[in-house]
């Protein structure tokens, strides 16, 4: 177990060390940057000039890469969803016993990389402009996870572990589940719905507990203590916001 642990703590780095600012790669600290703008600003509306201060570079230097503003942004989105990916291929590495397994840690993948780049997920969730919905390639990553969930969703199923119900009605109360937890993280509004459980590390594995229970076969039932076992808390306190 502990070298399968220190096996997943190296791949999780490995994430970082890609997504953290590196000197020369300008253009990825410039999206990297939109992020931590948008957290600060829980908007789009700052200044290329905030972005040159906080990459250590010039205004012009920042135009040698992208057009304009709305450039940097459909960028810094398609650049979310391949973060949103990386913590859920961590996730599907860690936790794949059964389809359920996968179903539920495909969610916690989403609220850590919430809790890791909230400024990237309100992009994507709240903050989309007409150019990033155009954007090609948003649409096809966006629809790559979808598809990844609606398949693992079907694996339930044919797996016995899930009742043969409406999909898409499922699925919708799923993603609101973890959207809307994700949602009161970056609000800071978690003390005002759970003020008793809300420091509680586990309590979004109580939350999709609940959440699923009532879909679930008596199979799905009897895997379910398993699959709501966090595998991102492992991380916690080594210097990894997850």
């Amino acid at each position: 177990m502990d070298l399968v642990i220190a096996s997943q703590n190296k791949k999780y780095s490995t994430i970082k060390k890609k997504l953290n600012y590196h000197h020369g790669d300008l253009k990825s600290q410039i999206l990297l940057a939109v992020g931590k703008l948008i957290e600060k600003h829980h908007s789009t509306e700052f200044q290329l000039r905030e972005i040159a201060s906080l990459v250590n570079t010039s205004v012009p230097a920042i135009y040698r890469h992208f057009e304009n503003k709305q450039q940097i942004l459909v960028e810094a989105a398609i650049n979310g969803y391949e973060v949103q990916k990386s913590f859920r291929n961590l996730g599907l590495n860690t936790s794949n016993k059964t389809a359920l397994h996968k179903l539920v840690v495909i969610g916690f993948a989403y609220v850590a990389f919430a809790r890791a780049y909230p400024g990237l997920f309100m992009l994507m969730k709240n903050l989309e402009t007409n150019e990033i919905l155009a954007a090609q390639e948003y649409a096809r990553q966006r629809e790559e996870t979808l598809e990844v969930v609606k398949k693992t969703f079907q694996d339930c199923i044919d797996e016995g572990l899930v009742e043969n119900i409406d999909s898409e009605i499922a699925l919708t109360f799923l993603q609101a589940t973890s959207l809307g937890f994700a949602q009161m993280l970056i609000g800071k509004s978690m003390v005002f719905f759970a003020p008793v459980h809300g420091h509680d590390e586990t309590l979004i594995s109580k939350v999709y507990q609940t959440a699923i229970q009532g879909i679930l076969t008596t199979k799905g039932k009897s895997v379910l203590e398993s699959a709501i076992i966090n595998p991102f808390l492992q991380w916690q306190g080594k210097g990894v916001s997850v």
